[in-house]
């Protein structure tokens, strides 16, 4: 071994000794030449014994099961985030939507209401705002009023006419 090798790796005088009998052994005889045996040649012995000062952790590097893992759970969060985010966003604009539905019913008189058809709403549930219950006879005064030739066929934005009894 060089000199500055040995100087660096800080070696004590008894394991220089030891190196040097393994860099004086060279007899191959005592190893098994047996198949599927291996066998350590003997520069590999000195590079253990140089090498065992350094303690090297076997549980230092995770699995990738542990990247997957936290990969799932953060992509889990992120789209409950997300989702939380667009819902509240949503039920802010039907808020909006019903108080704009209540101050233009508010502003027609008692005896008409009117009304402006939102997203979603049937004429089943138009009657249920203003009466409370549905019944035939009043989606066809609503129909009857509004003069709508076909009540299933709604517009976003139509202004229908509600009689108030």
């Amino acid at each position: 071994m060089k000199s500055s090798t040995i100087r660096r790796s800080n070696l004590s005088k008894e394991k220089m000794a030891v190196l040097e009998a393994l860099a004086n052994y060279k007899t191959e005889s005592s190893y098994d030449e047996s198949p599927n045996v291996y066998v350590r040649p003997n520069k590999e012995k000195e590079l253990d014994l140089l090498w065992q000062n350094f303690k090297i952790s076997q549980k230092s590097e995770k699995s990738p099961g542990v990247y997957l893992a936290t990969g799932f759970i953060a992509g889990a969060l992120t789209m409950l985030l997300v989702s939380s985010v667009i819902n509240v966003s949503i039920k802010s604009d039907k808020a909006a939507a019903k108080q704009t539905a209540s101050a233009v019913a508010s502003t027609a008189s008692s005896k008409v209401k009117t009304y402006v058809v939102q997203s979603g709403d049937t004429i089943e549930s138009i009657s249920l705002k203003f009466y409370g219950s549905y019944s035939p006879a009043k989606v066809q005064a609503i129909q009857k009023a509004s003069n709508l030739p076909n009540i299933h066929k709604l517009q976003i934005g139509q202004t229908l006419t509600i009689p108030m009894e």
